[in-house]
């Protein structure tokens, strides 16, 4: 049984999710940094990989320094060539980029982060995701596009307009520090049964735009995320459900068959109206 004792809860709860919580940084410049985000893994108890997209030669006495007490995260640290390559996992991944950038008719707005970790948290209970992966660019200029795209969705801290651009090492720290707050205060409801009606909806309309070739294979215009942010507006629970999971199962099973498939009494008003079987 689970030690009760509230400090210790505090620093050990969800531990299974813990060990999938991954961060990557990309190309990072200064060894002080990276020293700096291992501490503040190891802050808010991530337990998962340390994955940096550059040289090993990063890690130096500045990092060293800046680890702390953290320094096995930075023995342990992944180095790869890439990004695309930093992203490979064995079992299916949630990836967030974190940028100070703002939508555009080709790229999603991005999701503030508190937003972004309870839906990300939410998916990771109801077995969508596997992973999760939060991804931080270099301190010059941030992911580029092609980065951007290699990613579920995009997120963002808010700040000041006057000044968006945040230390790499605080950008990490804010993020783990969400996530954990939300393993601490609300893991119960990460136990809850199932998914919501809004949750299996939302699934079922995203297969309804694959079936229909609105979302592509490995959705390059990021539309299954657009999607669901319009669609997480809705309210958990409402009434009729049934009729629109129907309605959804009925156009997938059309576009299938390359006409309207009637079903049930719809098909017998079919066959009066035209003296015939509806022929399927």
């Amino acid at each position: 049984m689970e030690n009760q004792n509230p400090y210790k809860v505090f620093h050990s709860s969800c531990g299974l999710i813990r060990e999938r919580l991954h961060v990557v940084l990309v190309r990072p410049e200064y060894g002080g940094n990276i020293g700096s985000t291992a501490r503040a893994l190891a802050n808010m108890g991530f337990r998962g990989s340390f994955r940096i997209v550059g040289s090993k030669e990063k890690i130096n006495s500045d990092a060293r320094r800046m680890a702390k007490h953290a320094g096995d995260r930075l023995d342990n640290a992944l180095f790869f060539p890439s990004l695309k390559e930093a992203l490979e996992f064995d079992a299916p991944t949630l990836t967030l980029a974190a940028t100070a950038r703002i939508g555009s008719p080709h790229r999603p707005h991005p999701l503030r982060v508190d937003e972004a970790v309870t839906r990300a948290l939410t998916k990771f209970r109801d077995g969508e995701a596997a992973e999760i992966v939060l991804v931080f660019g270099p301190e010059a200029d941030g992911l580029m596009n092609e980065e951007v795209d290699l990613c579920d969705w995009i997120v963002t801290i808010p700040s000041s307009d006057e000044y968006r651009s945040l230390n790499l090492a605080q950008s990490v720290l804010i993020f783990a520090y969400e996530v954990n707050k939300q393993l601490i205060e609300a893991w119960p409801a990460m136990q809850a049964e199932g998914r919501s009606q809004r949750d299996r909806l939302v699934a079922h309309i995203v297969k309804l735009a694959e079936s229909v070739g609105f979302i592509l294979p490995g959705d390059p215009h990021k539309m299954r995320p657009r999607l669901e942010d319009i669609l997480a507006q809705l309210p958990p629970h409402f009434k009729e459900v049934k009729t629109l999971h129907g309605l959804l199962d009925q156009a997938i099973r059309s576009v299938q068959a390359g006409k309207p498939d009637f079903k049930g009494r719809y098909r017998f008003e079919m066959e009066k109206q035209t003296g015939a079987p509806e022929v399927l």
